[in-house]
């Protein structure tokens, strides 16, 4: 018996090796790329999200800042409310004894002619006249000093006049213009009018 020389021929096989490596290696890096650009979109996605964290953070960090600074000036006005009602009920307590400052509009001849006499009490520390006009707030002010009253004191006053006399109208309003303008000064200063025609 003869033996048969066996030839066998790999070419094909080659071929087909090869191809199945490249599209093995075509493949493979299409996935490495869009494995690269999904890393880089989830890098960026993160940085966003952790600046909009540190944001909200400070943001809240802000808000809370500003309410304990509300919160405490809340608490200082409720303090300086307490000490001011003691100061408050003294000084009206201190009127209804007849012991507040006191305006009283006289002699109104005409709206450029009138007297205003100032009572501490029932003592009168000052006459104020139309002559004084220009002078007003400064003559007020010097009034509240001679009555015994520092720009801190809280002081109760009124001022009277009789409504029907001829240049009230004009009158009235400059006084109590004059005493709004001291009471940036006189933060304490409390301050009603009386008309007593009515």
């Amino acid at each position: 018996m003869k033996l048969r020389e066996i030839f066998l021929d790999f070419t094909s096989l080659l071929d087909v090796m090869m191809i199945i490596l490249f599209f093995f290696v075509l493949f493979s890096r299409v996935d490495v790329d869009n494995a690269t650009e999904k890393a880089n979109e989830a890098e960026t996605s993160y940085y966003i999200m952790m600046a909009e964290a540190e944001k909200t953070q400070k943001e809240n960090e802000i808000e809370q800042q500003e309410w304990r600074e509300k919160a405490s000036e809340e608490w200082d006005r409720i303090l300086s409310a307490d000490a001011n009602a003691v100061n408050n009920q003294k000084a009206l307590s201190e009127y209804n004894e007849g012991a507040g400052v006191y305006f009283n509009l006289q002699g109104v001849e005409k709206s450029d002619v009138w007297t205003l006499s100032v009572l501490s009490g029932t003592k009168r520390i000052g006459t104020i006249s139309s002559e004084d006009s220009r002078e007003l707030r400064n003559k007020i002010k010097e009034c509240l000093r001679q009555s015994g009253h520092e720009p801190e004191d809280v002081i109760i006053s009124t001022l009277t006049y009789d409504g029907d006399s001829y240049g009230t109208e004009t009158v009235v309003p400059l006084i109590e213009n004059a005493i709004t303008d001291i009471q940036r000064e006189y933060k304490s200063l409390y301050f009603t009018t009386i008309n007593i025609s009515k």
